[in-house]
C-alpha cells in the first residue's frame, strides 16, 4: 500500500532544523556551494561547485530555495535515490579553477587550444594577432590553490605557501590578506533598539556581506556618535583654581571608608543646575555624576 508524506526520519529531520543568522548570499563575488551525491550506503559519489544562480534566495536572503531534483539531473543523475549535502562557502583565498601559465608562470586569459603530440595532450595558446606557427606558444594548466608545505601534530593549523608556477597577483594578494583584520563598514543606518539602549540595529543593504560569526568580539568603532551642544570648552577655563579659596569640598561621590554617598544623585543635579552654585561646585558635582555613570557601565 502506498503510503504519503513524510517518513519519520525525514520529520525527525526537519523538526531539528533552527534558523541560524547567515551572511551567505550577499557577497556575490565570493560565495558559492558544493554539492555533495552520496549513493545510501555513504559513499560519495560526485562533487560540484555551483555558483549563486543555481539558487533563489528569497526574503533578502533568509530562504534558500534549492532546487535539488535539477541539480541532480544537470549531474547526469535522472533516477536512483541518493542522499544530498550543500555545503555554503565563502572564498577567502584561491579559486576552484583552471588557469594556463607559460614556463614563467605568467597567466594567459586567451583561447587555449589542445593537441596530440607522442600520444601526451598539449597547450598552446596565440600570442599575435595572425593564427600561426611563429606565433604559438606552449601554456601548462595550473590550479589556483595553495599547497599544504606543514601541518601541525594536533592538525590543528597548516602552513600554506604559493605555487611558484603562478604569477598572478590577486592569487598572492589573497593569501596574504587571510592573516589580516577584516574591516567591515555597513552603508545602512544604525540606531539604538527602543526597548534595550545596550543594543544596536543595522539595517544592512541586501548587497552586503553583512556580519560575520568571527566579527564576535571585535572592535566596533562608531564615528560621531555623541553630539556636543551649547558651550564647548577648548581652553579648560571651567577648572578650578587651585589657590580658589572656596569652601566647597567634594572629594569623591563616596566616602572613601564606609562608601557611602556623599551626595545623592539629585542632590548633584541641584548643585549643576542651582543658580547660587559656584562654578567649582558645578564642575565637581558633573565629575561625580560622570563617574557615577561610569561605575554603573
Amino acid at each position: 500500500m502506498a503510503e504519503y508524506g513524510f517518513t519519520q526520519k525525514e520529520i525527525q529531520n526537519y523538526e531539528s532544523l533552527k534558523q541560524v543568522y547567515s551572511s551567505w548570499g550577499r557577497d556575490v563575488e565570493n560565495d558559492y556551494l558544493k554539492l555533495c551525491v552520496y549513493d545510501l550506503a555513504g559513499n560519495l559519489l560526485q562533487e560540484k561547485i555551483l555558483g549563486l544562480d543555481s539558487v533563489s534566495l528569497e526574503n533578502d536572503g533568509d530562504f534558500i530555495d534549492l532546487k535539488i531534483g535539477q541539480h541532480l539531473r544537470d549531474c547526469g543523475y535522472t533516477e536512483g535515490e541518493y542522499d544530498v549535502e550543500y555545503r555554503f562557502l565563502r572564498r577567502l583565498a584561491g579559486r576552484e579553477q583552471i588557469v594556463y601559465v607559460d614556463d614563467t608562470g605568467k597567466v594567459y586569459n586567451r583561447k587555449i587550444e589542445t593537441k596530440e603530440i607522442n600520444g601526451e595532450t598539449r597547450f598552446f595558446t596565440y600570442i599575435g594577432e595572425d593564427k600561426d606557427t611563429t606565433t604559438r606558444k606552449e601554456v601548462f594548466p595550473r590550479e589556483l590553490k595553495y599547497i599544504g608545505s606543514e601541518i601541525s601534530p594536533d592538525r590543528t593549523e597548516m602552513i600554506l605557501e604559493l605555487d611558484s608556477q603562478v604569477k598572478n597577483s590577486e592569487y598572492k594578494v589573497n593569501l596574504s590578506e587571510m592573516g589580516e583584520l577584516i574591516e567591515y563598514q555597513p552603508q545602512g543606518s544604525i540606531k539604538f533598539d527602543s526597548k534595550e539602549p545596550h543594543i544596536l540595529e543595522f539595517e544592512i543593504n541586501p548587497n552586503e556581506r553583512g556580519f560575520t560569526q568571527n566579527m564576535v568580539g571585535g572592535e566596533l568603532i562608531i564615528p560621531d556618535l555623541y553630539k556636543v551642544t551649547g558651550f564647548e570648552d577648548t581652553d579648560n577655563s571651567d577648572l578650578p583654581d587651585n589657590d580658589s579659596d572656596n569652601e566647597f569640598d567634594f572629594v569623591d561621590a563616596y566616602e572613601l571608608d564606609n562608601e557611602v554617598p556623599t551626595y545623592t544623585n539629585e542632590e548633584l543635579i541641584e548643585i549643576l543646575n542651582g543658580e547660587e552654585s559656584t562654578e567649582e561646585e558645578k564642575f565637581y558635582a558633573d565629575q561625580a555624576l560622570q563617574d557615577r555613570a561610569y561605575d554603573r557601565r
